[in-house]
């Protein structure tokens, strides 16, 4: 007596449909970890990686790959043109912080690109609110401005008393 072959379940075929992610996932996963997360990173924590006085004259604009290099890739950078040769000075701290960052040599050095740094302003913090003069204060202000015979001067040094004296302690 033989035994009947054994049939398998369709849904643990080996070449059963799979959902396109899945796959590819597992295929582009090793390179964008390698390059695409790299800049990525590089790009949305420079100011971290950089710091206050490097974030405001440079950015980071691509990471270039050579062809045999491995993992290390060269950083090109715009910077203002007025910072670019104290930045060309700095360049070997500027890779040893990147590759700090990342816990292993990501890059091997910078390819600087003379250009304007353009910045989002952040917006100007609101005028602080002064407290309204008691009529000491303001009999005090008025009897300082009494000798001032130019308006607009006489204007703008109330102002100034207003918001000195009016301001919260």
């Amino acid at each position: 007596m033989s035994n009947p072959p054994k049939r398998r379940d369709p849904a643990q075929r080996f070449n059963a449909p799979k959902a396109l992610g899945a796959a590819l996932h597992r295929l582009t996963g090793p390179v964008v970890k390698q390059r695409g997360a790299a800049l990525a990173d590089i790009l949305s924590h420079w100011e971290a990686i950089a710091g206050p006085m490097l974030y405001q004259e440079t950015q980071p604009e691509r990471l270039i790959y050579a062809a045999g290099a491995g993992h290390a890739a060269t950083l090109e950078i715009a910077v203002s043109p007025a910072f670019a040769l104290e930045l060309q000075h700095l360049a070997p701290f500027v890779v040893e912080k990147v590759n700090g960052y990342f816990g292993y040599r990501a890059i091997a050095g910078l390819r600087l690109k003379q250009k304007p740094i353009h910045r989002a302003e952040s917006p100007a913090p609101p005028p602080r609110a002064s407290r309204p003069l008691s009529s000491e204060a303001a009999a005090r202000l008025a009897a300082m401005l009494a000798g001032i015979e130019d308006r607009g001067l006489r204007q703008a040094l109330e102002n100034l008393g207003r918001s000195i004296l009016g301001a919260r302690r």
